[in-house]
C-alpha cells in the first residue's frame, strides 16, 4: 500500500501512522464524503486461519460499543484483497496518543484526572457488554486536540459468555498487566489495574515498578509502589488502592473507579473555586463568572454540578462573613457591657447608661427603633438614682425638681385628688390613661417593591413548602450577585410557577389562607420576572381567596383578622386594576377594623383602639368616598388623651 493510493475505489491513503504485530494504520480520506478516517490494514500473513477468531473478536466487540465518545469507533469493515485480509475503517482521532503526550513530560493533575475519567467511561461501556480490553496502555489511549481520551485497539479483547467470568490466556502488554493477568485467572478488574498504572506514569513521569519483566512482576505481586510521594497528595490513596497487591482491596468496577476519580476532581474544583471566590471580594461579578467558567471547563464539570458547587461555596462564604461580623459585634457589645458594670460598681450611673446605649445601638439596625432607644436613654440620663427605701424630704424635692412639665402637672392633679378624697375611702378613681401617638397615619401602609417583599417572606421559613421556595430564592440572590440578569429573571419565573402550583395544592386541602398567600407570592415573583399577565392572574385569585377568608373571620367575629384580609384583597385587586373591588374591600376593612377598635375602646385598651383608629384613617385616604365610619373613627380617636 502506497501514499496517495486509492483503495476500494473510495479511500485515498494520505499518511502512514504506525504499525503493530498484526496490522498497519493509515490516515485516509473517504472520497465521496471528504471525511478523514483511519484505516487499519490487516495483513494475511498475521491472520492465518488459526488467528481469524481474534479478528472476529475485535469486530464483534467494537460493534457492541460503536459510537461511545470515549471509544474509537469503527465505521465499517471492508473485505481485503491481495496481501490483506481486511481493512477496518475507523474514526480518525486528530490528536496524539497518551504515549506521545507522556514523552513530552509528566502531565498536570487536571489533565490526568480528565483522561482517567474518560478511560473509565469507555471501560464502563465495554464491561457492561461483557467486553474486557486486556491491553490498556498509553499507546492505546488516543487524545483529541481537546485531550478527550478514547480507548483504541480491541484486537485482543475478551468477550465473556453467560457462563465464563475469568480469562486464562496470558495476553496484553506485560509492562501494563495486572499481577493476576500474568499468572492467569483474571477478569475485568485487570483493565482497572492497567488504567491505574498509566495514570501513575502520566502524573509522575515514571513507572511505579522498576526492573525487567520478572523483577517488575515480583514488585507488582507484593505491591511495592515506588516513590509514591511523587504523586500529588490527592491521588496517593486512590493509586495505592488501585495498585494493591490483593485483588479484593482494589476498585471492583469501572464505575467505582470513575466515582472516586470524580470525587477527587470535584474536590479540586471546590478547592480552586473557593480560593477564587474568596480572592474576588472586591472584583466585578462578571470577572468572577468568567474565571469560574474557565475552571469549570478545565475540570470538565457539567453546568449543573458546577452551579451546585458554586452555590454551596457562596453560601459558605456568606455564612463565614456573617459569623465574623457576629463575632466582632459580640466582642464590641461585651466590651460596652463590661464598662457599664465597672461604672455601675463605682456609682457612675450616667456613664453606665451611656455604655448600655452604645451596646443597644450595635444590636439594632432599624432606624425607628434606634430613635426610640436614644430617646429612652436620653430620659434615663436625666433621672437621678432611685430613692432609697426611706427617702428624706430633700431627696423627694430634688427628684420633683427634675420632673418634666407634664409629669409635674400629673403629680399636681394626683395631689389635689388626694385632698378631695376622705381618708377612709379606698375606692379612688384612677387617672385617665394616655396613649402614645404612632406618627402620621399616611405612612402606616406602604407598598414595598416585590423583590423586598419576597426577601421578607423568605427570611422566616414556617412551612415545608417554603424550604424549596427558599432554595430557589437563594439561587436568585446568587445570580444577582454574579450579574446574570437572564438567569435572575428565569429563576423568578420558576419561583412564580412554584408558588402558583402550591396555591392549587393548598386549596385542594381547603387551606384558604395558605392558598391566598401563595397566589400573592406568585404575583410578586411573576412581576419581577416581567410576566405581567401571569402576575395579574395570580393577583386576582389571591384577592378572591383573601375575600373569602375575610368572610370566614367575620362569622367568627375576629374583626381585626377580617380587616387584614380585606386589605390584602384590596392590595391584589389594585394590582389587577379592579378599582371597584378595591373600593369595596376598603369599605369592608373600615367596617371590620371599626368593630375591633370599638371593642378595645370599651375594654379601656386605649393604645390598641388608637392604633386601629389610625389605621382606619389611613384606609380612608385611599378611598374615593370615605365611609361614615372613617369620620367616626377620627372623632373617637380625638377623645383619647395622647402624650407626645
Amino acid at each position: 500500500m502506497q501514499i496517495d493510493q486509492l483503495i476500494l475505489d473510495k479511500y485515498r491513503l494520505l499518511e502512514y501512522l504506525n504499525s503493530g504485530g498484526f496490522s498497519s494504520v493509515f490516515r485516509a480520506r473517504e472520497e465521496m464524503t471528504n471525511r478523514e478516517v483511519a484505516i487499519k490494514a490487516l495483513a494475511k500473513t498475521a491472520y492465518p486461519s488459526s488467528r481469524m477468531k481474534f479478528l472476529l473478536t475485535e469486530f464483534q466487540a467494537m460493534s457492541r460499543i460503536w459510537g461511545h465518545p470515549n471509544i474509537v469507533s469503527i465505521h465499517t469493515v471492508e473485505p481485503g484483497k491481495d496481501d490483506y485480509v481486511a481493512w477496518i475503517v475507523m474514526e480518525f482521532v486528530k490528536g496524539k496518543s497518551l504515549h506521545e503526550l507522556m514523552e513530552e513530560g509528566a502531565l498536570g493533575l487536571t489533565d490526568t484526572l480528565n483522561i482517567g475519567l474518560d478511560i473509565c467511561r469507555g471501560l464502563k461501556a465495554a464491561h457492561a457488554h461483557k467486553i474486557m480490553h486486556r491491553d490498556i496502555k498509553p499507546q492505546n489511549i488516543l487524545l483529541t486536540p481537546e485531550k478527550q481520551a478514547k480507548v483504541a485497539d480491541f484486537s485482543i479483547a475478551r468477550i465473556f459468555g453467560e457462563t465464563t467470568e475469568f480469562a486464562e490466556t496470558m495476553a496484553g502488554t506485560r509492562r501494563y498487566m495486572s499481577p493476576e493477568q500474568t499468572y492467569g485467572a483474571y477478569d475485568f478488574r485487570a483493565d482497572l489495574y492497567s488504567t491505574a498504572l498509566i495514570l501513575y506514569e502520566a502524573v509522575t513521569g515514571r513507572f511505579p515498578f522498576s526492573g525487567e519483566n520478572k523483577e517488575m512482576d515480583k514488585k507488582k505481586a507484593v505491591g511495592e509502589i515506588e516513590e509514591i510521594e511523587r504523586c500529588p497528595e490527592v491521588l496517593r490513596n486512590f493509586l495505592q488502592k488501585s495498585l494493591h497487591r490483593h485483588l479484593s482491596e482494589r476498585h471492583q468496577s469501572a464505575t467505582e473507579m470513575y466515582n472516586e476519580l470524580d470525587r477527587i476532581r470535584q474536590d479540586e474544583y471546590i478547592k480552586q473555586a473557593s480560593e477564587l471566590i474568596d480572592a474576588s471580594a472586591n472584583s466585578s461579578g462578571r470577572k468572577l463568572v468568567e474565571a469560574l467558567e474557565r475552571y469549570r471547563k478545565m475540570f470538565r464539570l457539567s453546568l449543573e454540578d458546577a452551579e451546585r458547587i458554586n452555590q454551596n461555596l457562596f453560601f459558605q462564604r456568606r455564612q463565614k462573613e456573617e459569623g465574623d461580623k457576629r463575632e466582632k459585634l459580640l466582642t464590641q457589645v461585651e466590651k460596652h457591657y463590661t464598662l457599664a458594670i465597672d461604672y455601675a460598681e463605682t456609682e457612675n450611673y450616667p456613664s453606665a447608661l451611656t455604655e448600655l446605649q452604645k451596646a443597644s445601638r450595635l444590636c439594632i439596625n432599624d432606624h425607628g427603633l434606634l430613635r426610640i432607644i436614644d430617646n429612652l436613654f436620653g430620659k434615663l440620663n436625666t433621672v437621678s438614682v432611685p430613692l432609697s427605701t426611706n427617702p428624706t424630704v430633700e431627696e423627694v424635692i430634688s427628684l420633683i425638681r427634675k420632673l418634666s412639665d407634664s409629669d409635674r402637672m400629673d403629680l399636681r392633679t394626683w395631689l389635689e385628688h388626694q385632698k378631695l378624697v376622705p381618708e377612709e375611702t379606698t375606692d379612688i378613681t384612677p387617672i385617665q390613661p394616655q396613649v402614645k401617638a404612632a406618627g402620621s397615619y399616611r405612612h402606616l401602609i406602604e407598598e414595598a417593591s416585590p423583590e423586598y417583599l419576597l426577601e421578607q417572606v423568605h427570611s422566616d421559613v414556617q412551612y415545608p413548602h417554603e424550604e424549596e421556595a427558599l432554595r430557589i430564592f437563594q439561587k436568585i440572590q446568587i445570580s444577582e450577585q454574579l450579574g446574570h440578569p437572564r438567569q435572575w429573571l428565569s429563576l423568578y419565573n420558576k419561583l412564580g410557577k412554584f408558588y402558583q402550583k402550591q396555591a392549587g395544592n393548598f386549596l385542594k386541602k381547603n387551606d384558604i389562607e395558605l392558598g391566598a398567600n401563595c397566589y400573592t407570592r406568585a404575583r410578586f415573583a411573576y412581576t419581577v420576572a416581567e410576566k405581567h399577565r401571569l402576575a395579574r392572574s395570580n393577583a386576582k385569585k389571591g384577592a378572591d381567596y383573601y375575600t373569602l377568608l375575610a368572610h370566614q373571620f367575620e362569622l367568627q367575629r375576629s374583626w381585626e383578622e377580617a380587616g387584614k384580609c380585606y386589605i390584602l384583597a384590596a392590595f391584589n385587586h389594585g394590582y389587577a386594576n379592579m378599582l371597584s373591588k378595591v373600593e369595596e374591600c376598603h369599605r369592608m376593612a373600615t367596617f371590620c377594623y371599626f368593630n375591633a377598635a370599638e371593642s378595645a375602646h370599651l375594654n379601656n385598651e386605649l393604645q390598641t383602639a388608637y392604633d386601629i383608629y389610625l389605621l382606619i384613617l389611613s384606609i380612608g385616604e385611599k378611598m374615593s368616598v370615605p365611609t361614615k365610619l372613617v369620620s367616626e373613627a377620627q372623632k373617637l380617636m380625638s377623645e383619647i388623651p395622647v402624650v407626645s
